[in-house]
């Protein structure tokens, strides 16, 4: 009589407790409750106003126009309602100031994440099972195909997992209540934006099915899997990593996954190039790299140069293996190795991908310069700076502040010169058309030919970043070499004790 009592007991334990409590929070909460009836009436209303409209409408048209208009109200739900209350869900573990007990509990980075992110997909397979039956009427009305259902709602389901992802990481960056409402505002018009292009996307589909049949259109779908897939991975390192002691190692599953996103970029353009024969492709997977890599090697780079305890307590014996898992280990001269090591990785194998065509295999093609020229402004714009600031940031409110002003850089780098540029006389193509603009340049390599004064500029920033960052790189390297004759010298007195 006892073994069902133990066994409810014993599963009882085995659920995730971040679950239980982000589940009865969210049901219980007025946010998903007000928002679940609102967003079903409005869907509810729009679909009654397109099936009293359908003598206006023509009949292969009525079942794209109304799986259209459902998908819109069903989008905004997923896409920018559930991961924005997985953002909320996370701020409110600095606000009710239980961030720290999580941290001390003997619950493991991944059982928190994974348990925001499971609440989150409860509340979004709800507003999918609320709207299963409209899609299933827009599909009776005619003129959308299953297929073309089933893509776009795969597609919707991998944003929605990507974005609610990006919010657990996004809302776990700042414990200042401030950073926090400004990254909330940063979120949430990312979200719509979001939302604008899945709209976009699924029109395309919707209307023109037939490019699913092409082995462009195949290609791009899996493409957007795929970025949709890297993202959530990048945005759940860097949320396991918030979710760590400050003690462990909260660096190396981020640094590990841009790692394998630059090789991952380089297989998909050699993959491309063999496909289509476009040495292009190359650079517009490393585009989306970048891109993606920008917040990794912010984060990164930015990093306390210490090692933690326990994190030099583990580690590989061999001087070697030592050396080579160094850039992998936290601290912010280890982060610019590794920026650096990744960088020139990018070009080694983007050169590589192109033997594929037998016409480039042994000339250095337009697109392995412009994929060069890419990561040295990825490196100007994240590693120098955070080099240069290592001298002078040592406090963590300071390390928050410095991410944010290398995030504007960027914009302020490209709008000055070029406001500087036409108060002196040049028209407004010709001022955008400087060397520290990322986008002219590289079109102009990838397109035209760039002047030889932009090419001196990468080259001094680079050398730049190098030399800034040369002393704190050395110190990390003998900081980890240290470790390592400290944990050897522990091994041999262990057995004396």
């Amino acid at each position: 009589m006892n073994a069902p009592a133990t066994t409810g007991v014993r599963l009882e334990d085995r659920v995730n407790p971040i679950l239980v409590k982000e589940v009865r929070q969210a049901l219980r909460g007025k946010y998903f409750r007000v928002l679940f009836w609102i967003t079903l009436l409005v869907g509810t209303l729009i679909g009654v106003g397109i099936v009293s409209a359908i003598d206006e409408i023509s009949f292969v048209e009525t079942g794209r126009v109304f799986f259209m208009a459902i998908f819109g109200v069903l989008s905004a739900a997923v896409h920018c309602f559930v991961p924005f209350s997985a953002f909320l869900a996370t701020s409110a573990e600095w606000d009710e100031n239980t961030y720290d007990l999580l941290i001390i509990s003997n619950l493991r980075p991944r059982q928190i994440v994974q348990g925001k992110l499971l609440s989150a997909l409860i509340q979004a397979l709800l507003y999918y099972s609320a709207f299963g039956p409209f899609l299933v009427f827009a599909f009776l009305l005619n003129g959308i195909d299953l297929g073309s259902v089933g893509v776009i709602l795969a597609g919707s389901v991998a944003t929605s997992v990507a974005l609610t992802f990006v919010g657990i990481a996004a809302s776990s960056l700042a414990t200042n209540k401030v950073m926090r409402v400004v990254l909330m505002a940063l979120f949430g018009a990312g979200l719509i934006a979001a939302w604008g292009m899945s709209m976009g996307l699924a029109a395309g589909i919707t209307f023109e099915p037939q490019v699913l049949s092409s082995i462009e259109g195949q290609v791009a779908f899996v493409a957007y899997l795929t970025v949709a897939v890297v993202v959530a991975l990048l945005a759940q390192s860097i949320a396991l990593g918030r979710f760590a002691h400050e003690e462990e190692n909260r660096s190396t599953p981020l640094r590990v996954m841009s790692t394998v996103l630059v090789l991952f970029a380089s297989a998909w353009g050699a993959w491309l190039v063999q496909q289509f024969g476009d040495s292009e492709s190359i650079f517009a997977c490393h585009s989306g790299a970048a891109a993606l890599l920008f917040f990794p090697w912010l984060i990164s780079s930015t990093e306390p140069e210490e090692l933690g305890r326990r994190a030099s307590a583990v580690g590989p014996k061999g001087t070697l293996a030592t050396l080579l898992s160094a850039p992998f280990l936290p601290g912010g001269g280890r982060a610019a190795t590794l920026c650096f090591l990744q960088a020139l990785l990018a070009v080694v194998t983007s050169q590589i991908a192109l033997g594929f065509t037998a016409s480039r295999a042994l000339r250095l093609d337009n697109s392995v310069l412009a994929v060069a020229a890419l990561y040295a402004y990825l490196l100007a714009y994240t590693v120098l700076p955070a080099g240069v600031a290592a001298y002078f940031v040592q406090r963590r409110s300071a390390r928050v502040l410095l991410r944010i002003l290398m995030v504007v850089a960027i914009p302020v780098g490209i709008v000055i010169p070029a406001m500087l540029s036409m108060f002196f006389g040049s028209g407004p193509g010709s001022a955008l058309s400087h060397p520290l603009n990322p986008f002219s340049t590289l079109y102009d390599i990838q397109f035209g030919a760039p002047s030889p004064f932009t090419y001196a500029v990468l080259g001094l920033a680079l050398l730049l970043a190098l030399l800034v960052n040369a002393p704190r790189v050395f110190a990390g390297l003998r900081e980890v070499l240290r470790a390592r004759a400290s944990r050897v010298q522990q091994a041999e007195d262990a057995p004396r004790a």
